[in-house]
């Protein structure tokens, strides 16, 4: 028994999908499909830790993905040295779109046009 009171039999098969886990309303809110990268700040500035539950790629509880923590990190890391010395803005007009399969990547390409912020 699911605490939602569903019964789930032994042989039953249970799917989830993360592309739409990641785009509920009832867990990101009525903005979940925006890019909101301040979603994960909180008003202090300071990184916002949500529920593993909300973003289940990696899963959650004591069987996690062994590189979660180094792929994380390398995220950071790149993420942070392209914000820091570059303006990186989606072309006006191109239409962004998920293509949905196990691994998510963009439909059209993500098209961007990227400036030096120094010098």
């Amino acid at each position: 028994m699911l605490p939602s009171g569903h019964r789930v039999d032994p042989k039953m098969k249970i799917l989830f999908s993360l592309y739409a886990m990641g785009r509920m309303t009832s867990i990101w809110g009525t903005d979940s499909v925006e890019f909101k990268p301040e979603r994960w700040i909180s008003e202090r500035g300071r990184i916002k830790h949500e529920p593993s539950y909300k973003f289940f790629a990696f899963n959650a509880g004591p069987r996690t993905c062994l590189g979660k923590e180094v792929a994380f990190t390398q995220m950071k890391a790149v993420a942070a040295t392209i914000i820091h010395n570059y303006h990186v803005q989606v072309v006006e007009g191109h239409h962004v779109a998920p293509n949905v399969s196990i691994i998510l990547y963009m439909k059209h390409g993500l098209m961007v046009r990227v400036s030096k912020r120094w010098g």
